[in-house]
């Protein structure tokens, strides 16, 4: 009988134990809501999560932290944004810390605290037994944070527990991972990271850097007001780096002769971004960065001072060095800038001003700038992987004999601060007054795409002008408020009839009639150039995975085509040359089967 009563407790306390581990977590997803976890609606769940390699659709996920780098003492703070985007099937949901030099993870569930090393979990469940829930729909919702109101605060309680405590001491890279994977959590559906660092210094730079200096990632850098590398210094930047626009006009300058070298990785981008904490961030937080090289312009004399800043030495550019260098570019991310020189001069992204195909340009993302994401005035600087988010202008604007060549390149439009003249691919002359100086822009573009969140701003995808030539192929242009390419005036137009300025093998899907050319007169040059002298352009739908943009696709926007997808006719696909530069491709568009380069982690998709 002892034995029994024995066996009767270990029951009941068995019971009232598994009662509030229940309780625990009906408690911990009041914000979500519990699927069914029968062995049918596991199958089911897994079923769908399959079908969306043909279908693409899946739920959204954007993670933020509040800061990206945290000196002791600071609260670091975790938001989600999350969308089902159509996809009813259950998910479950993990969230784990990564060491971005180690790879240790640490995994997270509802009581707040990170899991043993090894120990992968869910947020809901256990290891190996995970909770599903369906997707909820979650605009900047807090994780962790504490509501008191200070300057690096959102200012709310988080879900899983306060702020986390920033140890004394400590430096290193980490970001948080969260995901969405399928109803048993086997699969990834959607993925977001968040990075973040913490350091021991701030170091505020200001005026002329005229030695070589080193920058590292245990500290975070302060740029006050325009900040120059003269020749011949050369500005080491490490991986995993974080640099901050300290005030509107803080802007950095590689001059003439000067070089920088920042070489990130994709688990470590180097950071170039607002000082203000995420949430409060926008255009015109800062300049950006600027790259003044030796190369080859159209200009006469062959310099050129900066637009809208003084004729100073410091700011002149061109030269007869076509394969100068002014360093290195790879894995650079450079948010929220734009500083506005002068009336209707605002820095761009990236501007690069007489720069030499010496130069390393590579995953290069601008997120939210003011004026142009990438532009060139003259120069024979190359670039790959070039992402242009929210850019208020163009997405790749070309000038003063530029003869770039590009590969690989995705630009998004969203509707806030975008401009009425804005075209989502490019504007291209060979100067501002269409004249016939040479060297004449020629630059040759391979693989790009262009999509825009429909709205009442915007103008064409590609804005062909001003006596330029050059090459594009590749290309796909979706959602385009005009005409997705417009070829102006009578030298352009010659060009294009000529040979010397080439659009085709791309996928253009938008209006093309008059009424998608208002005011103007050269609708019926563009179509002919388009569909008639160019002969494998075609006018379908790209059928690309992330479908008909809206705002919050953006935030997690997959530009992979769909397996029936035209921009994989192998029929229709201009074969790059073979010059050490261009790589061999077998599609349209930026994004190829196999290698989303935009949502491998290094990339940014906030929205302020």
């Amino acid at each position: 009988m002892k034995r029994i009563l024995v066996i009767l407790a270990i029951g009941l306390l068995g019971a009232a134990a598994q009662a509030r581990e229940i309780a625990r977590i009906d408690r911990a997803t009041q914000w979500v809501r519990r699927a069914p976890v029968s062995a049918a609606s596991f199958d089911r769940a897994i079923v769908e999560a399959n079908a969306t390699d043909t279908t693409g659709a899946r739920p959204i996920a954007l993670l933020e932290t509040n800061y990206y780098t945290f000196n002791p003492g600071e609260p670091l703070q975790l938001r989600v944004t999350v969308d089902p985007n159509g996809f009813g099937a259950p998910v479950t949901m993990y969230l784990y810390n990564e060491n971005r030099t180690t790879g240790e993870r640490r995994y997270y569930n509802v009581s707040g605290a990170p899991l043993a090393a090894g120990v992968q979990a869910d947020l809901f469940g256990t290891a190996g037994a995970p909770v599903p829930v369906f997707v909820p729909s979650l605009n900047d919702f807090v994780l962790f944070g504490t509501a008191d109101g200070a300057p690096l605060s959102w200012g709310v309680s988080g879900v899983l527990g306060a702020s986390i405590a920033v140890p004394s001491g400590q430096t290193g890279l980490y970001q948080f991972v969260f995901e969405l994977r399928d109803a048993a959590g086997k699969r990834v559906l959607s993925r977001s990271n968040a990075m973040y660092s913490y350091v021991n210094e701030t170091v505020n730079v200001s005026g002329q850097i005229t030695a070589s200096q080193h920058w590292t990632a245990d500290k975070r850098y302060v740029l006050h007001d325009y900040v120059g590398v003269a020749a011949p210094a050369v500005l080491t930047i490490d991986p995993g780096t974080v640099v901050y626009g300290g005030d509107g006009r803080a802007t950095l300058f590689i001059q003439r002769g000067a070089k920088i070298m920042a070489e990130g990785t994709a688990k470590r981008p180097i950071i170039m971004t607002s000082a203000q904490k995420v949430g409060s961030r926008a255009q015109k937080d800062w300049g950006s960065l600027v790259l003044l090289g030796d190369a080859p312009i159209n200009v006469p004399g062959g310099q050129a001072f900066l637009e809208g800043l003084p004729s100073q030495p410091q700011y002149s550019y061109g030269g007869a060095n076509a394969t100068d260098s002014s360093g290195v570019l790879r894995y650079v991310r450079l948010e929220f800038g734009g500083f506005e020189i002068a009336t209707n001069q605002e820095i761009n992204g990236l501007t690069l001003g007489g720069v030499g195909s010496g130069t390393v340009i590579d995953y290069i993302e601008v997120l939210h700038n003011k004026d142009d994401c990438v532009e060139w005035f003259g120069g024979t600087a190359n670039a790959k992987h070039i992402l242009g988010i929210a850019c208020a202008d163009d997405a790749l604007d070309f000038d003063n004999g530029n003869q770039a060549h590009v590969q690989f390149a995705a630009f998004i439009k969203r509707p806030e601060n975008d401009e009425a003249d804005s075209n989502t691919l490019t504007e291209a002359d060979n100067d501002a007054n269409g004249s016939a100086n040479t060297p004449l822009s020629n630059q040759h573009v391979y693989n790009v795409t262009s999509v825009r969140v429909a709205s009442a701003t915007g103008n064409y995808g590609a804005v062909l002008r001003r006596n330029t030539a050059g090459a594009y192929y590749n290309a796909i242009v979706e959602g385009t408020k005009l005409a997705p390419v417009n070829i102006r005036d009578a030298a352009t137009i010659s060009n294009g009839n000529n040979g010397t300025l080439i659009f085709d093998n791309s996928i253009l899907f938008g209006d093309f009639s008059d009424a998608a050319f208002p005011g103007r007169t050269d609708g019926p040059d563009s179509r002919n150039f388009i569909f008639n002298v160019n002969k494998y352009n075609r006018n379908v739908d790209p059928m690309l995975a992330m479908g008909t943009p809206t705002r919050v696709r953006t935030y997690m926007p997959d530009l992979t085509p769909l397996p029936n997808s035209p921009a994989l006719d192998a029929d229709y696909v201009a074969y790059p040359p073979d010059n050490g530069f261009f790589e061999a491709v077998d599609y349209l568009g930026a994004v190829g089967p196999g290698d989303n380069w935009i949502l491998s982690g290094w990339a940014n998709f906030s929205d302020n």
